[in-house]
């Protein structure tokens, strides 16, 4: 196998913004989770962008899902994503995350400030996502849809240390004893949540598996989505835990892009960046329109298999 390589553009990965809102007291879909879930688009940013954009011009995975459940005119979606979110940050906003909460540095751009505290979140809390969630759950029965997506950011934290191990690992062996002290706080955090979770709620939880950005990319996102599934395992072998359902993002990106070399770039399914004419396209690792209509796809599928 090709040595795993961090590129520069992995740093730009999870970042997060905020931005839609749905009926409080009836809404039936929850969604949680970090940019992906929020519609992180760089290009509405500085430098990009000369102003500061609006929640509500961001548009993730789970709008396309109300979109196609008949819930948007109606308000019956809640997005309660934020941008950076690590699965720390999401029980305890004390906890270090990627721009949620704290300022999202850029080399060698300015750090952007917090996106919840600046831009905003498509809906409006001052503490936790997790605590959020509960209150939510606790008392809304009308849900029957929770979707999350977390865990990137956990990587994208420690790239700067981490990257320099990765850089000299050839197998995949190599890569999880390199991770593994990231992703061990990270099982223990997505074990709390989900308990917590169905400690209200016992409905459809679908969890969002992430895709990779680029071939390169492939080893350290396949790692972290099979952290997210052993847990997920480990819980539904306990006694009245209703088990979790996932959408197979990293499946969906690879199959669609298998003739562009599995490349989520050229195959349209990221965000290209503005470039020069005759350059070759760049993308961010963010979802595409047809990327989030992908994903949306694949929650679609989720809600209609059986455990």
């Amino acid at each position: 196998m090709k040595k795993i390589i961090i590129t520069t553009q992995l740093a730009l990965t999870l970042l997060v913004a905020p931005a839609f809102a749905g009926n409080d007291k009836n809404y039936t879909y929850l969604a949680l989770g970090d940019s992906v879930a929020f519609g992180m688009n760089i290009t509405l940013l500085p430098p990009y962008a000369t102003q500061l954009p609006t929640p509500g011009q961001f548009i993730g995975y789970p709008e396309a899902v109300a979109a196609a459940e008949h819930l948007v005119e109606s308000k019956k979606e809640v997005n309660a994503s934020c941008p950076g979110e690590t699965s720390g940050s999401f029980i305890n906003t004390a906890s270090p995350d990627y721009g949620c909460n704290s300022p999202h540095f850029q080399p060698p751009l300015p750090p952007l400030p917090p996106f919840k505290t600046t831009i905003g979140l498509h809906t409006a809390y001052t503490g936790s996502q997790m605590d959020f969630a509960e209150s939510q759950l606790s008392t809304n029965k009308h849900i029957n849809l929770v979707t999350l997506g977390i865990g990137a950011n956990d990587i994208l934290l420690a790239l700067p240390q981490l990257a320099p191990q990765l850089a000299q690992c050839a197998d995949l062996a190599c890569v999880q004893v390199v991770l593994e002290p990231v992703l061990q706080p990270y099982r223990a955090n997505l074990t709390q949540i989900l308990t917590r979770i169905r400690a209200q709620y016992q409905g459809t939880l679908i969890l969002m598996t992430y895709y990779s950005p680029a071939p390169v990319l492939n080893v350290v996102t396949f790692l972290l989505n099979g952290a997210t599934y052993e847990v997920a395992a480990q819980l539904a072998a306990q006694p009245n835990f209703v088990p979790v359902k996932f959408a197979d993002g990293f499946g969906a990106f690879q199959d669609f892009s298998a003739s562009f070399n599995h490349d989520a770039c050229q195959a349209g399914l990221l965000i290209r960046l503005p470039a020069p004419p005759n350059t070759p396209p760049s993308c961010d690792i963010h979802p595409s329109p047809l990327g989030r209509e992908l994903l949306a796809a694949k929650v679609e599928l989720a809600q209609r298999t059986q455990h």
